[in-house]
């Protein structure tokens, strides 16, 4: 698990700093910095074993100064990672300081270079080190159109493509696909399996419950469909161990909200994953008032830089400080945490 990101002089961030928890909830208004966060995290996304020219391109984002991304976490196959054209160096962040510098030569090949003794396959679990190469923006309703057949062995961003991956898991994974459609059962109770039946030379979406019954997918709630591509993302065939998703109340039913983000926490417990998610809707706030050490404020200061504050240690403990040297009673942040969001009591509204 990431435990600590900085990322310096990219786009709006020009120095942040996100202590993290399991599951991260990025607040704040448009263009105040959320989505260059995730952007910043996905450009990390990387193949150790297949470098290549393309690769180099994004990683050295085409900017003049150097970006610096440096995370801390959980164990010791995770690395930091400074992007300082033409190279990329590595080091473990157990380390206090690099003990020896590891880059990809300008070629770019498949091998490391720089020291005869420290390759690849020294680094502890080295081709391991996956972050999510996309930001995903499931969008249910596509979910509900026929699709054409593909190969696909990954979702696109919006997810458009599960109908047809769903088909190719079952096919050609089928231990994933019936792991997939127990944890549907689990989470969702009445469907218990999915089914993927032509219609022509097309693929549609079918539900199926206890007893059979069949439905199509514009038969069942569009919570359900959302909790399907979530449990697709996370049993594709390479998952991320790292979940990036943008707005995930985006086509969902305010009623359904509360079961999207429950779902979202139930998946980070089983799957021992980690997800960092944007919101502009209270209601996904709400369902943080427990734990506001998970909840980041994103602002932008007069210069356009991005600034960011962590709901408990930078908004509430110190209020609770103040409140109590005046001996005045504390005020009540994580009630109606959406509420006070929006009336810009807590920051992170536009100006």
């Amino acid at each position: 698990m990431l435990r600590k990101v900085r990322i310096q002089n990219f786009k709006s961030l020009k120095d942040v700093t996100l202590e993290l928890q399991k599951v991260n909830l990025l607040i704040g208004p448009n263009n105040s910095g959320k989505s260059n966060f995730l952007k910043g995290l996905e450009s990390m996304n990387y193949d150790f074993e297949s470098m290549n020219n393309q690769v180099r391109s994004r990683l050295e984002f085409k900017s003049k100064s150097i970006i610096y991304i440096h995370i801390i976490a959980d164990k010791s196959d995770y690395l930091g990672v400074n992007i300082n054209t033409p190279y990329i160096n590595f080091y473990n962040t157990s380390q206090k300081t690099p003990d020896k510098d590891i880059w990809l030569s300008e070629k770019m090949d498949t091998q490391f270079t720089g020291s005869s003794s420290y390759s690849k396959t020294h680094i502890p679990n080295l081709k391991d080190l996956k972050f999510t190469s996309i930001i995903y923006k499931p969008d249910p309703n596509t979910f509900t159109k026929p699709a054409s057949l593909d190969t696909a062995d990954s979702l696109l961003p919006d997810c458009s493509n599960l109908v047809p991956f769903l088909f190719n898991l079952g096919q050609n994974h089928k231990k994933l696909f019936k792991t997939l459609e127990d944890n549907l059962g689990k989470c969702v109770g009445d469907l218990v399996s999915i089914g993927t039946p032509a219609e022509g030379n097309k693929l549609r979406l079918k539900f199926f419950d206890k007893d059979d019954n069949d439905y199509w997918a514009d038969e069942v709630s569009e919570g359900v469909l959302y909790f399907l591509a979530l449990l697709c993302i996370i049993h594709q065939p390479n998952p991320p161990k790292l979940l990036l998703l943008e707005e995930p109340e985006k086509g969902i039913h305010p009623r359904r909200i509360r079961e999207v983000i429950d779902f979202i926490f139930q998946l980070v417990e089983e799957k021992d994953i980690q997800v960092i998610m944007t919101t502009h809707s209270e209601r996904v706030l709400d369902e943080f008032e427990d734990i506001p050490e998970s909840v980041i404020v994103f602002d932008k200061d007069e210069e356009g830089a991005t600034q960011v504050k962590n709901l408990l240690k930078d908004i509430i403990e110190p209020s609770n400080i103040k409140m109590e040297s005046l001996g005045l009673p504390r005020i009540k942040f994580t009630e109606s945490l959406g509420s006070h969001w929006v009336t810009g009591f807590i920051g992170g509204v536009p100006k």
